[in-house]
């Protein structure tokens, strides 16, 4: 029990659980908060009642394609109550760690300032019951390599003398939104991208996802001149665990609507941050200008058509379908 006010404060020692993952490793007692004199505290209990779980997700990291597993698990060594404030005190997991709280089991987890590397949290007491959680290796930081493998050698049918990329454009976001999909029409910003290399629109609509909550930052990086070769781009800040996806795309150029790049590439799985992880791209037909090679004269689709996979040309080449190139995406921190 923990009395603020005229009583003393002690804090509990809380157990540590031996299963870690999503699943809450860490649940003291409910603390008994009383304020005022000790001959008011049976009256003031149930007005002053606050309730502070403890919900530690850590991460066990092992595998060569995941983080570095030499962080011990994330363990709570103090919790105190006064002044309107509790203090959490924790120790191990790994950087950076973000508070989370909720104020019963029905509603959703939420952030409590930025994510820190810091190892303590102050939180104002707003109500009668609140629920915290801290997760490590909250944040990573990641770069992409674009190896373009498109050449005479690879697709020799009716081969471009002017093979280039346009610069890769995306952004990372969450699964609340998404900004291209195979069966799905084209966005005006994939149109652009797809048809010109044009990077404003789409670098627009991804800021209007950052506007909405779904998204958290843009992508916008050098293209490639000529094809084959490869470029590289460094995220501009690190990804953070509620916007674990990847979309970015280049545009086969010079094409009609040709492009190739991710959809919803997530960097965390099985709630563990990639080490490193590379994906083959094939070529993508935006649906929106109905060309049939590299260079042919501008073709509006109407109506447009949804985004597909080429099958055919300038995929296909001696009966195989053969791929543009890869993005290989690597943990820097």
């Amino acid at each position: 029990m923990t009395t603020v006010g005229t009583r003393s404060t002690r804090v509990p020692n809380f157990p540590r659980s031996e299963n870690y993952g999503t699943r809450w490793n860490a649940s003291p007692p409910n603390l008994d908060v009383r304020f005022g004199s000790p001959s008011r505290r049976s009256s003031m209990k149930m007005k002053a009642f606050l309730a502070v779980m403890i919900a530690v997700a850590s991460l066990q990291l092992s595998g060569t394609s995941r983080a570095d597993s030499s962080f011990p698990p994330v363990t709570i060594t103090s919790i105190s109550v006064g002044g309107g404030q509790v203090v959490l005190n924790w120790t191990g997991g790994r950087p950076t760690y973000q508070l989370q709280t909720r104020n019963d089991f029905s509603t959703p987890w939420v952030n409590l300032g930025a994510p820190s590397s810091n190892t303590v949290a102050v939180v104002p007491v707003t109500g009668a019951q609140a629920f915290f959680r801290v997760v490590s290796d909250f944040t990573a930081r990641y770069q992409v390599v674009f190896n373009a493998t498109w050449s005479q050698a690879t697709h020799p049918a009716g081969w471009t003398t002017n093979a280039h990329w346009s610069g890769l454009v995306g952004g990372t976001h969450n699964s609340a939104v998404h900004f291209f999909r195979a069966g799905e029409l084209a966005t005006e910003g994939i149109r652009q991208m797809a048809e010109f290399g044009a990077k404003p629109q789409l670098l627009a609509e991804v800021g209007a996802a950052i506007t909405n909550g779904t998204a958290d930052f843009q992508l916008s990086g050098s293209g490639l001149r000529p094809s084959p070769g490869s470029v590289s781009l460094t995220f501009p800040q690190p990804m953070r665990r509620d916007y674990p996806l990847v979309t970015l795309v280049s545009m086969v150029a010079p094409s009609p609507d040709w492009f190739a790049g991710v959809d919803s590439l997530s960097l965390l799985e099985n709630d563990q941050w990639l080490a490193a992880k590379t994906v083959t791209l094939y070529s993508m037909d935006a649906g929106t200008d109905s060309g049939l090679t590299y260079e042919a004269p501008d073709q509006a689709t109407v109506p447009h058509i949804p985004v597909m996979q080429h099958t055919g040309f300038p995929a296909l080449q001696n009966g195989v379908i053969v791929p543009f190139g890869t993005f290989t995406f690597t943990r820097l921190d």
